[in-house]
């Protein structure tokens, strides 16, 4: 059997996700059920709020890339505030708060919120074009399955206990389509934004929906019952489970797929247990152990065979301004606007008059950053007139990623370095 590949990028962005995770266990153990007497939308507004204005400076720094933005990132931005930010939040805070009230069990909660990677495996293969190995799936679903056993291990899974009828149920699986969705259209934001500014964006636009809200609801007045506790706690979740761990989760979506993203969020089960046995001495029983072994294993799988190999489009060639061929590289400009891949140069490959010639792909700004992203194609050794014709082209690899260059004798030393890894 060959032995997986782990690619250490995609590593580090699973090893990022997985901390964030952990720093979300943390806050719905000790944190969040401090909060359950006052309203979930209002503790919303309130860690968004002190959120963006620590991240504020990355609008600011970041302005220039925000006007450039297309209409179909702007609309995954605004649907991850609208779901992943407003909705969700305000789903799974009032499902929690249910449960801590003795409303309705813990259990229906957590069971239900925990749908969320299985939509995320549906819409990550749906929206973005997500088509991994069959090994890799099976490996989520055993995770998915481990989490389960994990989580309910030693109280037993009883599914008597779910309380179907109770709002909560409802809050928890609105809650679970909305982060899965969310982590979904999270990659394709940080697949053409930075992860800092993407951050930023998201906290900002968020409070200003639940701000709105708030003031329709007349929740905005409840804020007098918050206490020195409270805000001191509303600070610490800025810095941890809030603002921090966004940042982080961002950081690390965009160096995997999002289908290992939403598996590596199953962290959260691993370290709330983990937690437990360091804070309260619960020794995990054997169907806990068993079950932490397999997630691990399912971490690891999923991790060394989540990348996405050999995307195919179609995209036709359309007028440039010739800069490519004046500095010796001419590329043909590419329409396509629907590619869910990170800005960088690529390896490819395009079929022509039903001939394979090899390439680079480069997808992003040019390298001045004061133009609006560019798709183009160089293809090697090939000079035929191919303007108004639509061609195929596979993607094989990733190189590097955009970066600017102090001159143009240093742009075209590092594009022949480029084409030379073609060979």
């Amino acid at each position: 059997m060959k032995k997986p590949n782990l690619d250490k990028k995609i590593a580090f962005g699973a090893l990022a996700i997985m901390f964030a995770a952990l720093l979300w266990s943390i806050d719905g153990v000790f944190i969040r059920p401090k909060f359950y007497t006052l309203s979930a939308p209002l503790v919303v507004f309130l860690e968004h709020l002190l959120g963006f204005i620590v991240l504020s400076p990355f609008i600011i720094l970041g302005w220039k890339k925000i006007k450039m933005l297309n209409k179909k990132t702007w609309i995954a931005i605004f649907w991850v505030c609208v779901f992943g930010g407003v909705l969700g939040t305000i789903m799974i805070t009032k499902a929690f708060f249910a449960a801590v009230a003795g409303e309705t069990t813990f259990s229906t909660v957590i069971i239900l919120q925990k749908l969320q990677p299985i939509f995320a495996l549906i819409l990550a293969r749906l929206i973005l074009r997500e088509k991994l190995s069959k090994n890799f799936y099976i490996w989520a679903l055993l995770g998915i399955i481990a989490a389960y056993f994990l989580a309910f291990g030693k109280t037993g899974l009883n599914l008597s206990e779910l309380n179907l009828l109770h709002n909560a149920a409802f809050f928890a699986i609105i809650a679970a389509f909305s982060f899965g969705s969310s982590t979904v259209f999270g990659k394709r934001i940080v697949n053409h934004l930075d992860f800092k500014l993407t951050t930023a964006l998201r906290f900002g636009i968020t409070g200003i929906m639940v701000f709105i809200l708030i003031l329709f609801t007349g929740d905005i007045a409840k804020i007098t019952e918050l206490t020195a506790l409270h805000w001191q706690l509303l600070a610490l979740i800025v810095f941890t489970s809030g603002a921090g761990a966004m940042f982080i989760y961002y950081f690390g979506l965009r160096r995997v797929t999002a289908s290992t993203a939403t598996i590596a969020e199953l962290f959260w089960p691993f370290s709330a247990v983990i937690l437990d046995y360091i804070i309260n001495k619960n020794v995990l029983n054997t169907t806990q152990i068993i079950a932490a072994l397999i997630l691990l294993i399912a971490f690891y799988k999923v991790v060394s065979q989540g990348k996405v190999k050999n995307i195919t489009f179609k995209a036709k060639v359309m007028k440039g301004a010739g800069r490519g061929k004046n500095l010796g590289f001419p590329t043909a400009n590419l329409d396509q606007e629907n590619l869910d891949i990170s800005h960088g140069v690529y390896l490819a490959e395009t079929k022509i008059n039903n001939q394979t010639h090899q390439g680079l792909l480069h997808f992003g700004y040019k390298e001045t950053f004061n133009e609006k992203p560019s798709l183009e194609l160089h293809i090697k050794n090939f000079s035929q007139d191919i303007l108004g014709q639509e061609i195929e082209v596979k993607i094989i690899k990733k190189i590097r990623d955009i970066k600017k260059f102090k001159s143009v004798d240093e742009l075209k030393e590092q594009i022949q370095k480029d084409i030379n890894s073609t060979k």
